[in-house]
């Protein structure tokens, strides 16, 4: 009995001890396995998966409703900030008589931005026209008296000048290297109480004419759906480098039209701005014609370009041989689709500077040197410019400015 017992006994220790070995053989194969497959995820699957963008679990979707616009981005944000001390009022005064006292009252507010940190101000010609005085308050420093340097009436542009320093100043971007659907911000004063305000937008157009109200002069304009409103003028459209790409300057005014903002390129205000500061005025090149959009009279070969309708006598174009009926097509080799894109083209040269002219005549293409004269400061030409027999389409529609102001000028160069 003992040795069956004994038998018995070591018979089941033996039982218990292979149960526990092969569970132990079960789970370190689990453990094997699921190393396997971690080390294959983490060094084979997680470099392809790594570069997906990672968004932290707390951060929830941000709901935008239908029809409005999300909040404005982190950059948007600091270039408002960094920008925003450069931007100041302008407010112009004019002498009333009241009684038989002449008084200086308020007629005009709209918006300036400082480029320079010895108080240079650029803003438009239409917010100090005519002005008796002209006052800048300036954020968080006050209301300053400023100088008129100068004034440019076909580009709508004026330099004023403060006597302050160690101001906050903005400089000048490349409007040439705009594109379309970028980000910008126009900042001013609307209405001459809301100071500093910030709208955003996109550039719609660039490159976009618009001709004067009253006259054929044109002007090239960066096109902006970021609002504009009375007393918007003379401030900075402004870019995500915090560059002035533009000055705002007028809005379209249509029966149920918004979103149609313009601002002057900033390459044009710079041309503009070196002449104020050095000359007190604009020392621009004069071509000597009267002239309009080709396609407005035509729709013969070429399909761009630019009408010379009248021939000033003695002058550049007349010295050159340019003829009324000739087409404008370039200038140095870069075309000239329209009546602005002109305008925009002799900005590049200066009086005495000598350029090559292609243009179409009974509809053969040919070139001629042109050297440029000054342009009169008073430009007296005055000439019927559409023969009985032509009769132009409506351009394009005509701005309204802002402000006040008004200017009648002829299409001529």
């Amino acid at each position: 009995m003992k040795q069956h017992h004994g038998h018995y006994t070591s018979s089941n220790r033996g039982g218990f001890w292979s149960f526990i070995g092969y569970l132990s053989f079960g789970v370190l194969g689990i453990l094997l396995g699921a190393a396997l497959v971690y080390g294959l995820f983490v060094f084979i699957l997680a470099p392809d998966i790594d570069e997906l963008p990672l968004e932290a679990a707390d951060d929830e979707p941000v709901a935008v409703a239908p029809g409005e616009q999300p909040a404005a981005g982190p950059c948007l944000i600091d270039v408002a900030e960094e920008v925003m001390p450069a931007v100041v009022g302008v407010s112009r005064q004019v002498y009333v008589d009241r009684f038989g006292e002449e008084r200086l009252e308020p007629a005009e507010s709209g918006s300036g931005v400082l480029i320079s940190t010895d108080g240079y101000i650029i803003t438009n010609h239409h917010v100090i026209e005519n002005a008796d005085n002209i006052s800048i308050l300036l954020p968080d420093r006050g209301r300053y008296e400023a100088e008129l340097v100068g004034e440019d009436v076909l580009t709508d542009l004026a330099l004023l000048k403060i006597d302050e320093t160690g101001l906050t100043a903005m400089a000048l971007g490349d409007s040439g290297s705009l594109r379309v659907g970028e980000t910008v911000a126009a900042i001013g004063n609307p209405l001459g109480y809301f100071q500093q305000t910030v709208t955003a937008g996109i550039v719609s157009a660039v490159d976009r004419q618009v001709r004067l109200p009253g006259g054929n002069y044109a002007y090239s304009f960066v096109q902006t759906d970021a609002l504009v409103n009375p007393g918007n003028s003379g401030g900075p459209l402004v870019n995500l480098d915090g560059e002035i790409i533009g000055i705002n300057t007028a809005k379209i005014s249509l029966m149920g039209v918004e979103g149609i903002g313009l601002s002057i390129p900033s390459n044009t205000v710079r041309r503009v701005m070196d002449d104020l500061m050095e000359h007190g005025r604009v020392i621009r090149p004069h071509l000597g014609v009267i002239i309009d959009d080709w396609p407005l009279y035509s729709d013969e070969a070429p399909d761009q370009g630019v009408l010379i309708i009248e021939v000033v006598p003695d002058s550049a174009a007349d010295e050159a041989g340019l003829q009324a009926g000739d087409v404008i097509v370039a200038m140095d080799d870069r075309d000239i689709n329209y009546l602005a894109q002109l305008f925009d083209r002799l900005l590049d040269y200066h009086p005495g500077d000598t350029l090559i002219v292609a243009f179409y005549r009974d509809g053969e293409r040919m070139s001629v040197e042109v050297t440029l004269d000054e342009r009169p400061e008073e430009w007296e030409w005055q000439e019927d410019i559409e023969p009985d027999d032509w009769e132009p389409e409506p351009g394009e529609p005509e701005f309204e400015a802002p402000e006040n102001g008004e200017t009648e000028e002829d299409s001529d160069q």
